[in-house]
């Protein structure tokens, strides 16, 4: 097995949370947009509302994990070309904002939430206006990360199509 260090290869753990990160973004990204479409009372919308915040918090350690593993890799050579480097920055911006969206959704949480059953997660800040305030910075982190996310998959397939595999590095192992 190749180290992360040998021509661009990503170790097994960074691969999976890579896929688990793609499946939990994606799905945090798309049903908490699209279940603002329904109405406040409607029983999907609740559900989506009650799973997502149990959803994103069980990721907080995965996530911490694979923004670990990426700091330590070791670093690009010194020497890259102008879509290399905007590469880096795009993927650096990702990170961030996830970060961001995940701060953000464990201090605005207006109740506390149970997490499967098994422990509550309190409610970190009780004031109206501070919620008021990180809720809409959650909002504006979360379209913005939609839209990194959305470039990252058109690079992908920009690169598939001028056939340089991205998806092989992150599909074998």
């Amino acid at each position: 097995m190749l180290k992360d260090s040998e021509a661009g290869a990503y170790s097994g753990p960074r691969i999976f949370l890579h896929w688990l990160s793609a499946a939990v973004i994606l799905w945090a990204t798309f049903s908490g947009f699209g279940v603002s479409l329904l109405d406040q009372q409607a029983p999907f919308r609740q559900w989506v509302e009650s799973f997502n915040p149990q959803l994103t918090s069980l990721f907080i350690p995965f996530f911490a994990w694979r923004l670990w593993l990426a700091i330590k890799a070791s670093p690009p050579p010194r020497h890259r070309g102008l879509q290399a480097r905007l590469a880096g920055l795009a993927h650096i911006a990702i990170y961030a904002m996830v970060t961001g969206v995940l701060v953000t959704g464990v201090l605005m949480m207006n109740h506390p939430v149970e997490m499967l059953d098994l422990f509550e997660l309190p409610q970190l800040i009780h004031s109206n206006s501070a919620l008021a305030q990180l809720h809409q910075e959650h909002h504006v982190m979360c379209a913005l990360l939609g839209a990194l996310v959305g470039l990252h998959l058109l690079a992908v397939v920009q690169h598939q199509v001028m056939g340089r595999s991205v998806l092989g590095r992150m599909l074998k192992r």
